[in-house]
């Protein structure tokens, strides 16, 4: 017996995109509670590092290189955030039109 498997519309596909998008946004928002997002006066310097792991190399003291690794995880996921949500409203425009 042959079984068959049918094929999801555009639409479907579409709205599953949509889907999966919120899903990432509420993942990243998960994890950004799970952070630390202060930056301490003496860490700032840091922030916005071209690379990352030459600059945590200079850091002598390993709290601050785990707190460093914990905001800098905490900014990708914001930045996350606001692309998933770019691409989201850009799927639901497109599904909107269907």
């Amino acid at each position: 017996m042959t079984e068959i498997i049918k094929e999801p519309t555009l639409k479907e596909l579409r709205q599953n995109e949509v889907e999966q998008y919120e899903k990432n946004v509420v993942t990243y928002q998960t994890i950004l509670a799970t952070l630390p997002t202060e930056w301490p006066d003496h860490l700032l310097e840091y922030r916005n590092a071209a690379n990352q792991h030459d600059d945590i190399a200079k850091v002598d003291d390993l709290d601050d290189v785990a707190l460093l690794s914990k905001l800098w995880y905490a900014d990708q996921c914001r930045k996350s955030i606001r692309t998933e949500i770019v691409e989201m409203t850009k799927a639901k425009a497109i599904l909107d039109t269907m």
